[in-house]
């Protein structure tokens, strides 16, 4: 019987090579986790001066008797000194991204209290967009070995 043989080499040292790059930066993706806290930081700061919500959603307005009692910027919402925007902070792991404010009254405005009559204005969380963003963050992070 008449066929064909064929044979081939294939150096796998290059193969070898990446995805050991790959094992270690799936280890340690705090730099990609770094880089996804700085975008959220900026994305959450351009929300609360659009004072929306991450859906897009603007926030719940003032209550009228509160606007008028307010001392200053009466015309902003989550806004009376300007500090709640200024606490937001991020840290970054080698497998992880804790995002938010260390602020009692962050979560307070964010889910609102009944009792006080506080409605619920969402200013923390990933608005599609974002969450595509910290996608395509890790997808680089990660790829640079395979390219």
């Amino acid at each position: 019987m008449a066929g064909i043989r064929l044979e081939y080499e294939f150096d796998d040292r290059r193969v070898k090579r990446a995805l050991g790059e790959l094992i270690e930066r799936g280890r340690d993706a705090k730099p990609a986790f770094e880089a996804i806290g700085e975008d959220l930081d900026r994305a959450h700061r351009a929300r609360f001066d659009q004072q929306v919500s991450p859906a897009g959603d603007p926030w719940a307005p003032l209550d009228p008797a509160y606007r008028d009692r307010k001392r200053r910027r009466k015309d902003k919402i989550l806004v009376l000194n300007g500090f709640l925007r200024d606490t937001l902070r991020y840290e970054a792991g080698s497998d992880q991204l804790e995002f938010g404010t260390d602020r009692v009254y962050g979560a307070t405005h964010h889910f609102g209290d009944d009792d006080r009559g506080i409605p619920a204005r969402p200013w923390l969380g990933l608005s599609d967009d974002d969450e595509a963003q910290a996608l395509q963050t890790l997808i680089d992070y990660l790829e640079v070995p395979l390219s």
